[in-house]
């Protein structure tokens, strides 16, 4: 059966439109191939959230953020689409506590020669960009993908919400554990496959994001980096997180895993709480405060059946195997190689799926 230009039937469908997804619509395109997205929120980017804070509006990052030079993948892409990005200030004095009954540690912050670096207006720019190339159009929100089903020289693709569409090839792009526990497919996949991914850990999955915006870098005035490490908690880990310009102003970092427990309005006084004790009474005076706790997010985290350790499985050679009869390809930033759980993973990823589609296709 020849199913090349068949009406209603999607040249390629791609399950999620994040990074990976987005990535791998885009580098297909540059082929001339049109991808269909299904995408389970009402939003695109999945693990990418760049959202605006509620007082002057400041870009927070709830998502990825921090990036080298050494993510080539990701680097080379930011450069294609005109992506400007900055490094993440880190001048000045940083923090670390230990234990709650042991007086605060001060210490310089090292230049180090590889910096970290962030997206100018927030990481959702290179999100906004690649859409922009692939279309609008080209995205179905609200489809959470329950079913995949191999027919003959089709895959049929059914949602949650019992549409369904039939397509040539399909990459899936949610996270493997996910795919494992919330995906069905027929024939199932092979019992090799989903053992690794049962025991494939998400990136983010556990991560309580965290920022406070303030009028003014206070910090910064103090001789402050920003950057704190803590044992003592809520804030575990935190940055500077003020805007390319300048002009904007906040703190944001990672909260204990435990602080999920806590409503929001507690997590907001235990932050601030911590945050006057370390840099004064100044913190006080927040503008806003945001937070993310991704573990309550059902696309992007389940519970684990069993111990999983942190990043386990990553990057395994058998994502990289072709499913289906060469109709079903594994791809997001788990199945990368190449930094696997990191945005360039997730680039890469793109791009190699991609590519396994025009192998297959002998393109």
């Amino acid at each position: 059966m020849e199913v090349e230009n068949v009406p209603g039937v999607a040249d390629v469908i791609i399950v999620g439109a994040g990074l990976s997804g987005l990535a791998t619509a885009y580098y297909l395109q540059k082929k001339g191939i049109e991808a269909l997205l299904l995408e389970a929120r009402d939003r695109v980017g999945g693990r990418i959230h760049t959202v605006e804070a509620k007082g002057n509006a400041t870009p927070v990052e709830m998502g990825a953020t921090w990036f080298a030079d050494k993510h080539r993948y990701f680097m080379q892409l930011l450069q294609e689409l005109e992506v400007p990005h900055f490094h993440q200030f880190q001048k000045g004095i940083g923090v670390f506590e230990t234990h709650p009954a042991e007086e605060v540690q001060l210490f310089q912050v090292p230049d180090t020669e590889e910096a970290s670096l962030r997206v100018a207006g927030g990481t959702s720019q290179l999100i906004e960009a690649l859409l922009s190339k692939v279309g609008k159009e080209k995205v179905v929100l609200s489809s959470a993908v329950s079913n995949i089903t191999e027919q003959g020289d089709l895959v049929e693709v059914t949602c949650q919400t019992g549409q369904s569409f039939k397509s040539r090839q399909v990459v899936v792009t949610v996270p493997p554990y996910l795919v494992s526990q919330k995906l069905a497919f027929e024939p199932a996949l092979p019992e090799g496959v989903l053992k690794v991914m049962q025991q494939t850990h998400t990136w983010m999955g556990e991560s309580v994001k965290f920022a406070v915006e303030y009028a003014s870098p206070f910090w910064r005035q103090k001789g402050y980096s920003g950057s704190v490490f803590s044992h003592v908690g809520p804030i575990q880990e935190m940055y500077d997180h003020c805007n390319f310009e300048n002009t904007k102003y906040a703190l944001k970092g990672f909260l204990s895993a435990g602080a999920a427990a806590l409503n929001r309005e507690e997590r907001e006084q235990a932050v601030l709480q911590q945050l006057i004790k370390l840099f004064g009474p100044e913190a006080a005076a927040h503008v806003s405060y945001t937070d993310k706790p991704w573990i309550k997010e059902p696309f992007s985290y389940a519970e684990y059946k069993s111990y999983v350790s942190p990043h386990q499985y990553n990057g395994h050679p058998i994502y990289a195997q072709p499913l289906m009869n060469g109709k079903l390809f594994l791809s997001g930033t788990e199945t990368s190689p190449v930094f696997g759980g990191y945005m360039d993973g997730a680039v890469y990823s793109g791009l190699s799926a991609a590519e396994n589609v025009l192998r297959q296709r002998n393109i």
